[in-house]
């Protein structure tokens, strides 16, 4: 099975990626395909057993639009920008060529209609008399079928293939609009040829098209923004010399060399020198992290101070930038499940809205007895004004801004699947070491007895636990060396099995153990006593130290909670979530934990096997449940929750285990993250709504129902004419509510202003700013 997310170029509005979908979908060996139009990418899985990427392509190129393979990619970004100002250029000269040639006909046609002038049939022209319609005639062809010819070419593509699409409503009515002048004036001498209608209504439409296709590039442009964070070179030391090559040419173990103020060119481990480091870019984290020998770093992020070598572990397309990318490209080239129904009502609303439209003409022509001239300029209206557009972009617009703004926080939404679970969940179950927790132990609290200086003891404890290699033993010496620096020797290191260490330092015999060493070597340590229990009720593991036979003083270590976990917790409370913690500690040190984070549901003792069972029962309860996890032990939780949410940091980001991937170790993210995503499917809602609406008041209006309401009397007819007197009485009679319907070119400017509406209410999201970003700020 064969996943690819490539580029279509040539897509115009979000009916065309149905088109693909049902095309191409229905192809033996595709096993699915989602088109998103906001992205402009294809998501394909298929078995290249049964088709082939080619064969997809050809399909794709039969309904006019390019498939950009992998091995035809090519270019800089810079390059892929150029093409894309190029084509929204391209359609600001169509839409200027259009308006240039049909603005005469606008203003004479808005001139007779305000101010109720009458028609005017011919002009003196250079001493001769000439009919006004034979230049409008002039004027209009070019319009119809020159700058207007790709609304017939992808309206004949989709009928060739038994769809219908938006070009096929837009074709149908502004034909109807020129071939009735047309035929009309040159052979019938008609009074009034709707030149207006046509010229008009497609340059509103074109219009339309320019401001959306510029919107939607603003919706479009996380992945630009990340792939404009990369190094475009590096300094390499390559034959005991230092050279600076192109990024593309950095191989693994390369040895890079990165001064301050540089960009990081690819993701590595850092064997020579320190600094801080601005990872923001990346990871989402506000503040420059300290880096020394041993730790990673990640390409694209900002050497801030120091210089310093590293090793390059991940090159090219393995860097977490560029599977960051890949992750977003797949993400934004999904659907939310909503989408699917949107989907389905745009197969059929084109064909019900043609019968619809041919309905309204008959029923004003041969049941009102109107003429056939008031007949077509509703059908017109009703099949210019109805087109789908709106719905189509209602949610890929919300999802490709959304994720997005997501991924500028570090945060990534693998799709619309994952954004309509979070919306929905209400229960938050958190893993508690490594999530919760640091997930390693520290020294907490270090108590001497009277008379014990507190730097001696933290000297001989550190030294005597460097013989040892016990994670807690670890904790001491890093404390040791973090505040004293250099450690004394120790000598005859010995380890007692179940009880602790012993060794000589600095000429002292010093014991460090559990209690029960205490009782195997006869020593007393009842004058602490005390305290160490103090210190064991707050779920510390906590021993004794003694200097050549005598309580020297007690050590606490734990596994500290993470620096924002308590107000990430509280943060969620105030959202209405019920939070869970799931630990394989014992119960003590479960509730000890669970206090200081500010969770009241603890479930101890969980085996890792088990916590999948645990989730299922969560669900049992009718719970909708979010796992929080490092994504490791606990994978099968992560797979089993309702929604599985991977918390990690840098380059080991459990890319394949959750939905929501939090590149950086904040807790406050995933308040974040759910957030963002009910932020975003609010967007959807409240695209689609507009665009139902839109679509429920617009086309009966433009079908002229209102005028059966002014014939049947009373006071919704009072109404509806004094209404109409206003518009009269202002000026502008494009819709007069009195004679006739919504004139085709206001459909037309109506029909493109939805569009543009939907994609600018999606572009709000980008003015949503994370909790983490408030308080920083």
């Amino acid at each position: 099975m064969t996943k690819l997310v490539l580029k279509v170029k040539g897509m115009h509005c979000a009916s065309c990626a149905v088109l693909i979908d049902k095309l191409v979908g229905k192809q033996p060996g595709v096993m699915a395909i989602n088109t998103s139009y906001g992205a402009e990418k294809v998501a394909l899985e298929f078995d290249e057993a049964k088709i082939q990427l080619p064969q997809v392509d050809k399909f794709i190129n039969q309904l006019g639009y390019d498939l950009i393979r992998p091995d035809e990619e090519s270019g800089t970004l810079e390059e892929e920008e150029q093409k894309e100002a190029k084509q929204i250029r391209m359609a600001f000269r169509r839409f200027m060529a259009s308006l240039g040639l049909s603005l005469p006909i606008i203003v004479y046609y808005m001139l007779i209609h305000m101010f109720n002038l009458p028609h005017t049939h011919a002009i003196k022209l250079f001493g001769h008399v000439v009919d006004l319609n034979y230049i409008y005639w002039i004027l209009s062809t070019p319009i119809q079928f020159v700058i207007a010819w790709p609304f017939y070419r992808n309206a004949f593509t989709a009928l060739r293939v038994g769809a219908a699409n938006m070009d096929v409503l837009v074709v149908l009515g502004t034909s109807a609009a020129y071939f009735y002048s047309a035929i009309g004036f040159l052979f019938y001498n008609i009074d009034h040829p709707f030149w207006e209608s046509s010229a008009a209504l497609l340059t509103f439409i074109l219009l339309g098209r320019y401001v959306e296709a510029r919107a939607k590039g603003r919706a479009s442009t996380a992945i630009k923004e990340l792939l404009k964070l990369e190094a475009k070179e590096a300094h390499v030391w390559r034959n005991n010399e230092e050279v600076t090559v192109p990024l593309n040419e950095i191989r693994v173990d390369d040895i890079v060399i990165v001064r301050p103020g540089e960009k990081i060119p690819v993701d590595g481990i850092i064997v020579e020198g320190r600094s801080h480091i601005d990872e923001k870019v990346v990871t989402g984290e506000s503040f420059p992290v300290g880096k020394s020998v041993g730790d990673e770093v990640i390409g694209a992020t900002v050497n801030q101070d120091g210089l310093f070598k590293f090793r390059a572990v991940k090159v090219g397309k393995d860097t977490l930038l560029y599977q960051i990318v890949k992750m977003v490209e797949e993400a934004q080239s999904t659907k939310a499940p909503i989408q699917a129904l949107v989907d389905k009502i745009s197969e059929f609303f084109v064909p019900v809205v043609v019968v619809l439209s041919v309905i309204v003409f008959a029923g004003w022509v041969f049941g009102a007895a109107l003429p056939f001239s008031a007949g077509l300029m509703r059908m017109i209206a009703v099949l210019v004004i109805s087109c789908p557009c709106a719905m189509g972009l209602a949610t890929p617009t919300a999802l490709v801004v959304g994720i997005g703004r997501a991924t500028k926080f570090g945060i990534i939404l693998k799709g619309g699947e994952a954004l309509e679970k979070a919306y929905r969940v209400n229960t938050i179950a958190f893993d508690k070491t490594g999530t919760l927790t640091e997930g390693k132990p520290v020294v907490t609290d270090m108590v001497p007895v009277p008379g014990m200086d507190y730097k001696e003891m933290l000297s001989l404890a550190a030294a005597l636990e460097t013989g040892s290699e016990h994670p807690l033993a670890r904790a001491v010496v890093e404390k040791g060396k973090t505040e004293l620096g250099h450690l004394p020797e120790v000598m005859d290191f010995r380890a007692l099995q179940g009880m602790g260490i012993e060794g000589t330092v600095m000429g002292r015999r010093a014991v460090i153990g559990n209690p029960t060493i205490v009782k195997n070597l006869n020593l007393d340590a009842s004058q602490l006593s005390a305290q160490y229990e103090e210190l064991q009720n707050q779920a510390k593991t906590v021993v004794y130290m003694f200097l050549d036979g005598q309580l020297a003083g007690i050590i606490a270590m734990a596994d500290t909670l993470k620096p924002n976990a308590v107000s990430a917790i509280a943060e969620l409370k105030k959202m209405g979530k019920e939070i869970i913690m799931i630990t394989g500690d014992n119960q003590k040190t479960a509730e000890a934990i669970g206090r200081q984070v500010g969770i009241d549901r603890v479930l101890a003792q969980v085996l890792p096997q088990d916590k999948e069972k645990v989730i299922a029962g969560l669900q049992a309860e009718g719970k909708v449940v979010a796992m929080v996890g490092d994504g490791i032990n606990d994978s099968p939780a992560l797979a089993k929750a309702d929604l599985g949410i991977a918390i990690g940091s840098g380059t080991d980001v459990a890319i394949e285990t959750g939905e929501v991937i939090l590149v950086k170790d904040d807790l406050r993210d995933v308040v974040t993250a759910i957030q963002l995503s009910g932020k975003t499917i609010k967007k959807v809602w409240q695209n689609l709504f507009w665009a139902f609406i839109y679509n429920l008041v617009a086309i009966p209006i433009a079908g002229g129902i209102h005028l059966l309401i002014t014939r049947s009397g009373g006071l919704p007819a009072t109404w509806v004419v004094n209404l109409a007197s206003y518009f009269g009485s202002i000026g502008p009679a494009f819709i007069n509510f009195s004679q006739s319907s919504l004139r085709p070119e206001i459909a037309g400017f109506a029909m493109a202003f939805s569009s543009v509406s939907v994609v600018l209410n999606s572009l709000l999201l980008k003015r949503y700013v994370p909790p983490i970003e408030k308080q920083v700020a």
